[in-house]
């Protein structure tokens, strides 16, 4: 373990890490490969299994005719999981007491057939740490420790299981992002961190109201949060800001919205978008949690469409709020600003797009760092964009 942390019994959270050193914003703080991983099901036809690169053609195991790889290389490499400095399986908290009955009757099947799996596996069992015997605890634990493997613009493409990060505490803004190259985890400050302060990071997406994150927090991973942000409740009423009358519209769309979205029905889902927008119009602002929920799905939409004037219309409609509600240099946001330059790019609004690049590089070479494939393909834009305007 690189001495820039170390671990530390945090008040009220438990075993934590905290910084050995003084750490600077953007400082690659820790880089770690996973325990365990898999592919997410609904992207086994499309993503490496090995190393969980997306590929329009992959080659298909041909013992278990499931798995997929780019090449024999892929095939054939060993799991790259090792053993881990600061925190083990063994360690890691079931919080079986702490769920509900209907989950951890869920969990109860999984466990009946993971304790198949074992007794056809002779030494299936007997490889198992001592205090992971147990298949009910261990699946409660894998569940409530693994992270989603998301690719470089935040799409997930798996779950992976890292150990010594799980001992990370949760904050609703926090110090420290990840982000993955491959099943690679990347672990950065975005704020300057004094040595001894505890690092956190977010488990969740932060673009929801305190209550609907408490309860997130509550039921994923059975803790109250007591942040700065939660207990302050400081964007709350900017993000249902509006009519209410007009907002509650949009609301209750939204569960019907993500139901055409996970169809992929672009068109019906660009249509209703379009006509629910239209109809708040300035009644709701555009920081508003639900519209600009809606707006980025009616991106999403136009982008699968190719209707690529209305894609950056929303696109650049959604740009304040992101900068409001991600005040730290955060991911996501300097995804959105790439996507926003690649469609301005794409329509030879040069300026527009080489302005936007430049932003979007001021994010992400904090966040993902300047080797990360997502940064470097954002240095080859910015480049063809100078080229052109130099002209």
């Amino acid at each position: 373990m690189a001495p820039k942390l170390e671990r530390v019994v945090s008040p009220g959270k438990g075993n934590g890490l905290r910084a050995a050193v003084r750490l600077r914003r953007g400082e690659l703080v820790y880089s770690a490969e996973p325990l365990a991983c898999c592919v997410s099901s609904k992207l086994c036809e499309d993503v490496c299994h090995h190393c969980f690169t997306r590929q329009e053609k992959l080659l298909r195991c041909s013992q278990c005719k499931t798995a997929r790889y780019c090449n024999a290389s892929c095939q054939l490499s060993p799991s790259k999981g090792r053993s881990e400095e600061l925190y083990t399986l063994e360690e890691h908290e079931s919080h079986l007491s702490s769920m509900s009955e209907q989950k951890k009757q869920g969990l109860s099947q999984l466990a009946a057939m993971l304790e198949v799996y074992l007794q056809q596996e002779a030494e299936g069992r007997a490889s198992l740490p001592s205090s992971c015997r147990d298949p009910l605890s261990l699946i409660a634990k894998v569940t409530c420790n693994c992270f989603t493997i998301s690719d470089g613009e935040l799409q997930e493409v798996g779950v992976g299981l890292y150990p010594s990060l799980s001992l990370l505490n949760h904050d609703c803004r926090p110090n420290c992002v990840m982000v993955f190259e491959g099943t690679t985890l990347h672990l950065r400050a975005v704020r300057e961190i004094n040595p001894e302060e505890e690092l956190t990071i977010s488990y969740i997406g932060t673009l929801l109201l305190t209550d609907e994150r408490r309860v997130q927090l509550e039921e994923q991973y059975h803790f109250t949060c007591l942040c700065q942000r939660c207990e302050s409740k400081d964007d709350d009423a900017l993000m249902l800001a509006g009519d209410e009358a007009a907002w509650i519209k949009l609301k209750e769309a939204l569960p019907g919205l993500e139901a055409l979205k996970a169809e992929c029905d672009w068109r019906s889902l660009s249509e209703r978008c379009c006509r629910l927008l239209s109809a708040v119009g300035g009644d709701v602002p555009d920081e508003n949690l639900y519209k600009l929920r809606m707006t980025d799905m009616a991106l999403d939409a136009c982008i699968h469409l190719g209707d690529w004037e209305e894609a950056l219309r929303y696109g650049r409609t959604t740009l304040p709020a992101y900068r409001r509600y991600f005040p730290d240099p955060h991911p996501v946001h300097g995804v959105q600003l790439m996507r926003v330059g690649k469609l301005q790019h794409y329509l030879e609004h040069t300026q527009d797009a080489l302005d936007t690049f430049k932003q979007a590089y001021q994010i992400l070479k904090l966040t993902h760092g300047g080797d990360h494939p997502l940064t470097t393909d954002l240095l080859m834009k910015l480049e063809e964009c100078r080229c052109v305007t130099d002209e």
